[in-house]
């Protein structure tokens, strides 16, 4: 139960039922007076915890600062107060792209296999160990031992945890670079080890000074290409740090997530290609970032035997290995026959060059960076890295990684990820300027009235009604204007047209589809999410609408391109009903389907006539879910209206099981021009449940 529900429920016992309760908020505790607790409902049971102590978590939880998650609580925060299509997010490492058709392909093929399902080898099977040999041979010019140099691991992060639980004991110290990337931190607290930090700065261009770190620490953490900067290592970066190594009998690891993208096209040098390497450093690929692959949880560890096989006793501890699906999706993807890292790099390229012009314009100093899809930029002076982030998010709904993030070290900077197409990235910028938000404009030389806004941003204190909240008032006030509208236009008409007007005083849930509301679609062929919204057409509406609705159906559904796309004859011939509803799902005004709506003689609402677009349908399929949204709206509108029934009928098996699998239940069957058609019902319940099942698709 949320802490908000238990919070709401208390507040109902005390209303109703006059019981004393103590609610401590920081343990979770609820403390309940007994002589009264006969009085507490059964159904309220859940909430009452026996006695008065609590299972005290464990001491390492508390040793996180938890920026990562507070900084994404703010863009949480922020969608939820101007709505989650407002809020453009540049601030996380999680690729906008596809992964490599080869790869998504290899996966679809080997999860149809039957051994594909069983237990399988924890450190990676044969065919992928032997594939990242060969890209390490050819990548690197390295000789690595596919069976023994190398373990497939869940992710970088992963290899790491594995590594730190095979080499480090209780009280250990880690050599962490600051700034850098916040997970080791979290690492290192949950297996009690010891942080410390080690400085690199822009004078140095961020490269390690090996004679200011402790010599007594226990494990090395390096990452080059660097998050969050960009910067290579330099071979004498290496040479140094495999010396200090071993020297000092220190492990290496060498985190090199981001080696494929690069903004020169010059690929950065790996640790192993340094003499001796092996016997003291592990270097770790994954495939989340230049692969487009973060889902799928697979990444590489590679380093001499002896390591390889303590990290597998280490693995043998947790237990676990890499579905083997996803192992053959990464190994595809590593031959990368589809030359789909230049096309990666390219596309990442124009993004950052974009986003350094527009960056220039708002006067900023900002350049290219070596490699990785961030850019590390210097932010106004007067200002914490936290406070700029939140500026900026609250004022234009921008969201970058504040740089504190990474350490003490990367305060006074925030981390920009290209992770938004450039038109996207232009409108970004376009908002921040018109915000009025400039980078070489200090917080000090600012208004004293915005300096104080930015100070109640920073604190917390800063809020809105919600846009969510808003938008459902207004759609309420929109719906008693329909009524009075369409009372009046229906008033000499039959009396089935009242089925169509808005009902007073009607509960609707949260999550109807609104009329004019957004969407999230997916655009399978391009790999991406696309906005779509659907506009209602009521029975007798402006002749114009069925016109341009008429047009545009002929112009944009031409079927030469697609032969075996059904369209039916109504959207085909341009003839339409004028007593029936029309439903259109549009994508920047490209129609992706039509239904139609219309009481029948039982005085239901059925749904007549429902096309998606031929590119949206068969081997042609581009947009996925336009058919559910429509479902959705005409839903809602029963809702809306207070119609209980909503039928439809087909005589196709493969509609039967799609209008069967959204919750609707066969109720007999009808003859249409002698032939039978399957009779499928929504009930009030059943739509209910719809709504809920299609809400996170949903845009506010």
């Amino acid at each position: 139960m949320k802490l908000q529900s238990i919070n709401y429920n208390l507040y109902y016992l005390n209303k109703k039922s006059k019981i004393n309760t103590n609610y401590n908020q920081q343990n979770n505790i609820c403390k309940v007076n007994k002589k009264n607790s006969s009085q507490v409902n059964s159904k309220l049971a859940l909430i009452y915890f026996y006695g008065n102590k609590s299972i005290k978590p464990a001491k390492r939880l508390e040793q996180s600062d938890y920026k990562i998650s507070n900084y994404i609580a703010e863009i949480n925060k922020a969608r939820y107060l101007y709505g989650d299509k407002a809020v453009v997010d540049l601030s996380m490492g999680n690729p906008d792209l596809t992964p490599p058709q080869k790869a998504k392909q290899a996966l679809k093929d080997k999860v149809d296999n039957l051994w594909s399902h069983r237990y399988n080898n924890p450190k990676g099977e044969s065919y992928t160990l032997n594939t990242i040999s060969e890209w390490m041979k050819n990548r690197f010019n390295l000789e690595i031992n596919p069976s023994e140099e190398i373990m497939v691991t869940s992710g970088a992060s992963d290899a790491i945890d594995h590594i730190l639980t095979a080499y480090a004991e209780y009280g250990d110290s880690i050599l962490v670079p600051n700034p850098g990337y916040s997970l080791y931190d979290d690492l290192i607290n949950r297996h009690d080890l010891k942080k410390i930090p080690y400085n690199l700065n822009p004078d140095n261009n961020y490269q390690p000074d090996f004679s200011k770190m402790p010599k007594n620490a226990k494990i090395l953490i390096l990452n080059y290409p660097h998050n969050p900067t960009g910067v290579f290592a330099t071979k004498e970066t290496y040479e140094n740090a495999v010396k200090f190594a071993k020297e000092n009998g220190i492990l290496i690891i060498h985190d090199m997530d981001n080696s494929e993208i690069t903004h020169s096209g010059k690929k950065p040098s790996g640790i192993l290609q340094t003499k001796g390497a092996k016997d003291v450093a592990f270097e770790v690929h994954t495939f989340s970032k230049a692969q487009s692959m973060p889902g799928l949880r697979i990444a590489f560890a590679v380093s001499g035997k002896e390591n390889i096989d303590n990290l597998l006793k280490a693995k043998y501890l947790s237990g676990g290995s890499v579905y083997i699906p996803v192992q053959n999706a990464a190994a595809e993807a590593l031959k990368d026959k589809e030359g789909y890292i230049t096309k990666v790099n390219q596309i990442y390229r124009e993004r950052k060059n974009t986003t350094i012009k527009r960056l220039n314009e708002l006067g900023s100093d900002a350049k290219p960076t070596q490699g990785t899809y961030y850019l590390w930029v210097k932010i106004p002076n007067g200002f914490t890295s936290d406070e700029f982030f939140k500026y900026v998010l609250h004022k234009s709904q921008i969201a970058f990684t504040p740089g504190d993030v990474f350490g003490s070290n990367g305060d006074g900077y925030i981390r920009i990820v290209m992770s938004a197409n450039e038109k996207q990235l232009n409108e970004a910028f376009d908002r921040i300027k018109k915000a009025g938000i400039r980078f070489d404009v200090a917080k000090f030389d600012l208004t004293e009235e915005l300096q104080k806004e930015i100070d109640l941003i920073s604190s917390g204190k800063y809020t809105a009604e919600p846009k969510s909240q808003k938008d459902f008032k207004k759609y309420l006030e929109q719906l008693i204007q329909r009524r009075q509208k369409l009372t009046n236009q229906y008033k000499n008409k039959d009396v089935k047209f009242e089925h169509y007007i808005p009902k007073n005083n009607i509960q609707l849930p949260w999550n109807i589809l609104k009329d004019g509301q957004s969407v999230y679609l997916q655009n399978i062929k391009e790999g991406q999410s696309v906005f779509g919204e659907v506009e209602d057409i009521l029975p007798f509406s402006d002749n114009k609408k069925y016109y341009e609705l008429s047009q545009k159906i002929k112009q944009q559904w031409q079927q030469e391109k697609y032969p075996n796309a059904t369209i039916l004859p109504p959207y085909k011939t341009g003839v339409y009903y004028k007593d029936a509803a029309y439903f259109v799902l549009k994508t920047e005004d490209k129609i992706q389907a039509v239904a139609n709506l219309e009481v029948q003689n039982d005085g239901c609402f059925w749904i007549r006539h429902l096309n998606t677009a031929p590119w949206n349908q068969k081997e042609y399929r581009t947009i996925k879910n336009s058919a559910k949204t429509l479902i959705t709206r005409i839903v809602s509108f029963c809702l809306e209206t207070d119609n209980n029934t909503l039928k439809l009928a087909t005589n196709k098996p493969e509609n039967i099981d799609f209008y069967k699998s959204l919750g609707m239940q066969e109720n007999g069957t009808r003859y249409i021009n002698g032939t039978e058609y399957t009779v499928l019902t929504f009930d009030k319940k059943s739509m209910k449940n719809y709504l809920n099942d299609f809400q996170s698709n949903l845009s506010f």
